[in-house]
């Protein structure tokens, strides 16, 4: 592929110069992907945000191969300001992560956001989802991303889960 093979690529992709930044392509649109979910972490920043990190990896279509990162706050409040809206939507994805990869939540799954990474990779790390990413406009050039989860109708069978009355023969 030539360096003007590449440049008509970017251009098709949505780049803008100006506004875009030049460290990775431009994010997936909006829509529903088939995803897996590739990992789950819990991180503390320096100046003490805490997240529960998905990192889901595109498994068809155009964007196949892509990961998308989803963050999700886990402290009702930041700088005076009341995030209980914030985290009743973390609590709610990483329920359906959970469900949808067929686990259950235990109430020591909610003790901190570490015991909610550890839930995930208990189970949910591995499993086939569908993401549904919308993208809002805010106010001037801002927009926002949000996630939902569906489940995926192909999902793989688990070793295990065969029996004899499922074989053709």
């Amino acid at each position: 592929m030539s360096l003007l093979d590449i440049a008509n690529a970017i251009k098709k992709e949505g780049f803008d110069p100006r506004k875009d930044s030049a460290n990775g392509p431009a994010p997936i649109p909006a829509g529903t992907y088939p995803v897996v979910l590739k990992k789950a972490t819990f991180d503390i920043s320096e100046k003490g945000w805490e997240s529960l990190g998905y990192q889901f990896e595109i498994r068809d279509g155009e964007y196949s191969g892509r990961s998308e990162f989803v963050r999700f706050g886990t402290l009702e409040e930041w700088n005076g300001k009341s995030l209980s809206w914030a985290v009743e939507r973390t609590v709610k994805f990483f329920q359906k992560a959970i469900a949808l990869a067929n686990d259950e939540a235990y109430k020591k799954d909610f003790e901190d956001g570490k015991t909610m990474e550890e839930a995930l990779q208990r189970k949910a790390v591995g499993t086939y989802y569908n993401l549904v990413v919308e993208v809002t406009q805010g106010k001037g050039d801002k927009t926002y991303r949000s996630y939902d989860l569906l489940e995926d109708e192909y999902q793989p069978v688990q070793p295990g889960e065969i029996d004899d009355d499922d074989l053709p023969f």
